[in-house]
């Protein structure tokens, strides 16, 4: 039995979920009796959405990858799965030999990393070129930067190409790449408060990206602070360290700057009393912890290194998944399974795999590896999918190829070679062997006996090796033989949901009401509301309106609704100024190169807010803000159906007593802009 719960089990040759079953046939093809009516009803019934699924091409085995590795095994439907893995890559590549890009770039990225790099190195390679524009790599959706900014993945693929090929020539194009990139990134997305990076809002669905709030516009997003941002651009410095070693290059201290970033990660981000990581930061002038985590971005944090002494053992062990496999975001918004909720939850279950492989938690491996198993088998198989969306053919392939190559043979590709450290779960005994895996100048087949993650032997060609690692430079056709240590009961911990934790409705407030009060347009009596001030709870809401308190100093107000698993979302803010804002107008600006400077007087030095209030264009602009000559941040003035003034993300500084000097420069966006028209400064007194 390769996985059990209370309502599936996943065996060698089947998938069985009450009547509804899937099995390989002698042809090798997979056959399933799911019903589109049978899910229709199901999901009608349980969620207020109006769903419609619908059938594409069922999968019929094509066996024709004279170029790609082989796998066989004692378990036919991974061997099936396989095949099919291959022929969505396979499908993936379009007529330039380029991977097909779709609408999301940080999914291929992650295609890429999980397995494209070491089976499609020439195809990746040609792919990720493609998406570099004078030694800058583009951002994605130009236009949107730097409110999206998962662009960065491009680091984490690059460099799993150069492991995979050892082209130096590659090695210098990336390096400088990504080198360029990171120092525009944090010249324009630096926090100067926490030390972390903004952006990781959305404007269409992405793998490492916050729920999009309905109050929020691109000012607000551009303020939050996402988990799977930072961890990416934690990545892209440990990378540029590791090329600049291996082309000896008297570079910055790009260690010390990962590492500055991970403190700030598990400073902010990491929740102590869920024991997971919060998805993002967000709020106006008091940042507060999302209610939700992004369990992509968690996997790479146990993947990186970033959650650190036992936070990754925690993670895994504490953070709640159902039995049809982890949430993209946990809580859900919606009741339907995983597979469907999400077009990037193959590639979130792959990498969720891999940190549970990676922490030695065999339940989480072995139930992550049966949810993936039995959606591949009763969705992917007949190309079942929600009537309307899109499917990430490549990253289901990836995601796929990733357990079989990264998980149970355990290739983990290095600079100076190929470390293996297989997990082969208790419910997979048997033989199994890759052939024809190519490596540099090497070509490999590789078997590997019994279950487990020790090794006991491990031969080249029946010589035994004195560690499990071939080096870069291995040449010719090589047999290798890996027996592992007889496992024992699967161990570690995890934590279950049985897909009734939803996330509550934000509430919608009016703010402000006459005498002082705000409203809430979406009240329901039976719901327990909280007033949060300055980011913490201030008291209960008992009443559609409500008073909004007094105080000397600013504070910033919002409502949340707890639900009987969990907290929603915060509403939109609203902000009590202490005294009224300071305001100094602006001299007119037409031209993108022009800097604006004005000098503020401030009876009291210390900490104070900062915005713009400009009149929009229609696109986006994007300034950088110098404080008696200090950088202070970058302010963001969207695009905005209105012609009326409006104000940018705030920034807080410090002033001087006395006079102080404030310099407004545009920053140079990926493609021409017309510029927002600034019309003041205003200084907010904390």
């Amino acid at each position: 039995m390769i996985a059990q719960n209370e309502h599936f089990y996943v065996t060698g040759d089947s998938v069985v979920q009450g009547a509804t079953f899937a099995c390989v046939n002698a042809s090798g093809r997979i056959e399933n009796n799911v019903s589109v009516r049978q899910l229709d009803s199901i999901y009608n019934q349980t969620d207020s959405t109006n769903i419609g699924f619908t059938y594409g091409r069922p999968w019929r085995p094509t066996r024709q990858h004279p170029s790609m590795p082989t796998f066989a095994s004692d378990h036919q439907l991974i061997d099936a799965l396989y095949h099919m893995a291959l022929d969505d890559v396979a499908k993936s590549i379009d007529s330039s030999g380029r991977l097909t890009k779709g609408q999301n770039i940080s999914r291929l990225y992650c295609s890429i990393y999980l397995a494209l790099a070491y089976l499609k190195p020439s195809q990746s390679m040609s792919t990720l070129r493609a998406l570099v524009d004078k030694d800058t790599i583009i951002m994605q959706q130009e236009g949107l930067w730097p409110v999206v900014n998962d662009h960065i993945g491009w680091a984490i693929a690059a460099w799993e190409v150069y492991q995979s090929t050892g082209d130096h020539n590659w090695l210098r194009y990336s390096y400088r790449a990504i080198q360029k990139t990171m120092a525009i990134n944090q010249q324009v997305l630096t926090d100067h408060t926490t030390g972390l990076m903004h952006g990781g809002g959305y404007a269409s669905p992405s793998v490492l990206a916050p729920h999009h709030l309905s109050w929020m516009g691109y000012n607000d997003l551009f303020s939050c602070i996402s988990l799977g941002n930072n961890i990416l651009a934690y990545r892209a410095y440990q990378i540029l360290d590791q090329m600049a070693e291996e082309i000896d290059d008297d570079h910055e201290d790009y260690a010390l700057q990962a590492t500055h970033l991970k403190d700030a990660i598990n400073q902010h981000l990491w929740n102590e009393d869920r024991g997971h990581y919060s998805s993002f930061l967000y709020g106006l002038a008091y940042r507060m912890q999302a209610p939700t985590t992004d369990n992509t971005s968690q996997a790479m944090a146990v993947l990186w290194d970033i959650a650190d002494d036992d936070r990754a053992e925690n993670l895994i062990a504490h953070t709640p998944v159902s039995d049809f496999g982890v949430n993209v975001t946990y809580p859900p918004s919606t009741a339907i399974e995983p597979y469907f909720a999400n077009p990037s939850w193959a590639t979130t279950q792959a990498l969720w795999n891999l940190a549970a492989a990676t922490v030695g938690n065999e339940n989480a491996l072995r139930r992550g590896l049966g949810a993936l198993l039995r959606a591949e088998a009763f969705y992917a198989s007949r190309d079942i999918h929600i009537a309307g969306s899109t499917v990430d053919q490549l990253g289901e392939g990836a995601g796929m190829l990733a357990m079989l190559f990264r998980v149970i043979a355990g290739i983990t590709l290095k600079p100076e070679g190929i470390e293996f450290h297989p997990y082969v779960p208790t419910g997979l005994p048997g033989e199994k062997h890759i052939g024809n895996f190519r490596y540099r100048d090497a070509t490999l087949d590789i078997t590997l006996l019994g279950t487990g993650s020790e090794i006991q032997s491990m031969t080249m060609d029946s010589k035994p090796m004195d560690a499990p690692f071939l080096p870069a430079n291995v040449q010719g056709h090589h047999q290798l033989t890996i027996h592992l240590q007889p496992a024992g009961q699967s161990t570690g911990r995890i934590t279950r949901h049985h897909g009734e934790v939803l996330l509550p409705t934000t509430p919608d407030v009016k703010w402000p009401m006459p005498s002082d009060s705000g409203i809430i347009c979406n009240y329901r009596p039976s719901a327990s509301y909280w007033l949060m001030v300055n980011g913490q709870r201030f008291g209960r809401i008992t009443d559609s309106v409500f008073a909004i308190p007094q105080s000397e100093q600013l504070i910033e107000c919002a409502v949340l609704l707890q639900g009987r698993y969990g907290e929603s979302f915060i509403s939109r803010p609203y902000l009590r100024f202490a005294a009224t804002p300071q305001v100094a107008m602006l001299p007119d600006s037409s031209t993108t190169s022009s800097s604006l400077v004005v000098n503020v007087k401030v009876q009291r030095g210390g900490d104070y807010l900062i915005d713009i209030g400009y009149l929009p264009t229609g696109t986006l602009d994007v300034r950088k803000i110098a404080v008696n000559n200090h950088l202070a941040g970058t302010v963001v003035m969207a695009q905005d159906r209105t012609s009326t003034l409006r104000y940018s993300n705030m920034l807080m500084v410090k002033l001087l007593r006395g006079d102080n000097t404030i310099e407004i420069t545009p920053i140079a966006l990926p493609k021409p802009y017309t510029p927002c028209t600034p019309r003041l400064l205003r200084v907010i007194t904390l």
